[in-house]
Formats: C-alpha cells, sequence, structure tokens
C-alpha cells in the first residue's frame, strides 16, 4: 500500500478500511511504503497504530518502509516503531517476504491509500480513536494529545445529542 502525498484525517478512515477488507480477505501483513509520501499529520499515525493493533489480533503484522527523513522522525518520536516495523531504506520490501513467518495467511497487497470526503461526525470520531491510539503509546504523547483528545470527545458528544 502506499501513500501518494499526505497520510492526513481525511484518508485515515480509507486505511482502516483497506486494512478491515483485507483481514476479512485472510490477508493479514500489511506494508505501507512511504517513498511518495510528504507528511503525515497524528490521526493518520494514530490510525497506524490502530490498524497495526487489528493485524496483530488476526495474527499479522504492519510494516511501514521507506519511512526516512521527517516521516521516520515522526513515527520514531510518537513510539510507533514499538508498536509496528519502521525501515528507512527500499530494501527493507525485499527482506518482508519473511518477515512475518508464522503470523500471515495473506500476501502483502499494495495499492494507493485514497482520499476520501467524511462527515464531520466521522471526522472528530476517527480522530478521536487515532489520538487516543497515540496517547496509550507512551507517557509523553498522553500529555500531547489530551487536549486533542478531550476536544473530540467533547465535540462527539455534543454530536450525539444534538442527533
Amino acid at each position: 500500500m502506499t501513500v501518494d502525498g499526505r497520510g492526513h484525517f481525511q484518508n485515515s478512515a480509507d486505511l482502516r478500511l483497506l486494512v478491515r477488507t483485507g483481514i476479512e480477505d485472510g490477508s493479514t501483513r500489511v506494508v505501507l511504503d512511504l517513498i511518495r509520501c510528504s507528511g503525515m499529520d497524528s490521526t493518520f499515525m494514530g490510525m497506524l497504530s490502530c490498524v497495526a493493533g487489528k493485524l496483530e489480533d488476526a495474527g499479522g503484522c504492519l510494516h511501514v518502509v521507506n519511512a526516512g527523513g521527517k516521516n521516520g522522525d515522526l513515527l520514531r518520536g510518537l513510539g510507533l516503531d514499538e508498536v509496528f516495523t519502521v525501515e528507512d531504506g527500499t530494501a527493507a520490501v525485499e527482506r518482508l517476504a519473511g518477515a512475518c513467518v508464522g503470523k500471515t495467511s495473506g500476501d502483502v497487497r499494495l495499492g494507493t491509500v485514497p482520499k476520501t470526503e467524511r462527515s464531520r461526525e466521522d471526522q472528530r470520531e476517527i480522530c478521536l480513536e487515532a489520538h487516543e491510539a497515540l496517547a496509550g503509546i507512551q507517557d509523553s504523547n498522553a500529555e500531547k494529545f489530551r487536549d486533542v483528545i478531550n476536544l473530540m470527545r467533547e465535540e462527539c458528544q455534543s454530536a450525539k445529542v444534538a442527533h
């Protein structure tokens, strides 16, 4: 799977859907190639943590490759390299054939993460889920994203009351 342009809140739900569909189809190993990714926001990175957990629950794994420069720094800075594999070089894809031996039932699927418009309510829920996942990785993340999480919780509650 590749990300063309930015990984952000608008394509986080699509990433989640692609991974869930893949798991249902028996593919439990995902390689996300960031070679053409110009950057990532915290919602996208939090969703990476969420899908890594879903893949692990299914006996699989997430590998993020070509995560050099700022993208790699962001992922490692939030402790995401403790949740899934984060590799800088292009040679990583070649080594992945045996990286998840015994953990996967499907092949690596390549595609492009789309950018789909979502309702404001969906965006808030995705943002909340992603930031809660980030906060659970390390204490410094919990502090860093506390205000975002509180705001998203309030907005999600207000939206539910309004409907």
